[in-house]
């Protein structure tokens, strides 16, 4: 039975593994955005412990068989307040689909072309950390030392010379939050612990500023130290950098 952090004021519930991974944009937007949602995380125990790996399949496959969505998949959103309910799956559909709503997909066509680049870079760069992270065994040395002296180079020089090249280096797009800030948050965060020397004042202090800042955004800051937030597991458990 996976674990469910219940909120009897939401019309809103996410569902997804009890990580970081995928959702943890969403659960960032939502929270900025200061909507009340539920969770149902899965491969986690009510009381917080993690389940096997076996375990956590068996928890998914019991829950997939009970969501009524043509494509049933992690993460999933429902809206229950909508006749008849509302649910979505795939982790960029459900972005943007609540940074519409919620007023976060920018103010012009614009700054929304450069939303949706971004994130499909986003995710580029997302596919190219989940895999070395999920390299297993004594492959991972490898493929973290190619990842960290060629991959994060190429993705991070990029959004450093973007972001420094902005009159408002604080936001990608625009002058306030967009979908694509949660996003990258998220990866250059994780970057800060895959490969600690990658953003510091003296090689990326653009980025470093960006994130510094972000965490200092009255909601994201209170999200950080409540009880939901998760810190880890970023990735599966039985990933190599969990």
């Amino acid at each position: 039975m996976p674990q469910q952090l219940i909120d009897e004021h939401a019309r809103l519930t996410l569902g997804y593994w009890g990580i970081r991974g995928l959702a943890q944009p969403i659960r960032f937007l939502l929270v900025c955005a200061q909507v009340p949602f539920s969770e149902v995380r899965l491969g986690v125990f009510q009381d917080g412990t993690l389940m096997t790996e076996a375990q956590e399949e068996e928890d998914w496959q019991s829950l997939r068989g009970t969501l009524d969505m043509p494509f049933p998949n992690l993460p999933y959103l429902i809206d229950s307040g909508e006749n008849p309910p509302l649910q979505l799956t795939q982790s960029n559909a459900i972005l943007r689909f609540l940074a519409r709503r919620y007023d976060f997909y920018g103010d012009t066509e614009s700054e929304r072309v450069k939303i949706d680049v971004l994130q499909d870079e986003a995710y580029d760069f997302r596919n190219a950390i989940i895999n070395t992270a999920y390299t297993r065994g004594d492959d991972y040395t490898a493929a973290y030392e190619h990842f960290a002296a060629h991959t994060l180079p190429k993705y991070l020089d990029g959004f450093e010379s973007y972001l420094a090249a902005r009159r408002n280096p604080l936001f990608f797009v625009g002058s306030r939050l967009s979908l694509v800030d949660f996003v990258l948050y998220e990866l250059l965060w994780q970057m800060t612990l895959m490969v600690p020397v990658s953003i510091s004042a003296h090689t990326r202090p653009t980025l470093l500023a960006y994130i510094q800042h972000f965490e200092t955004i009255p909601q994201i800051a209170s999200y950080r130290r409540s009880d939901n937030y998760i810190t880890h597991p970023i990735n599966s458990p039985w990933a190599s950098f969990a």
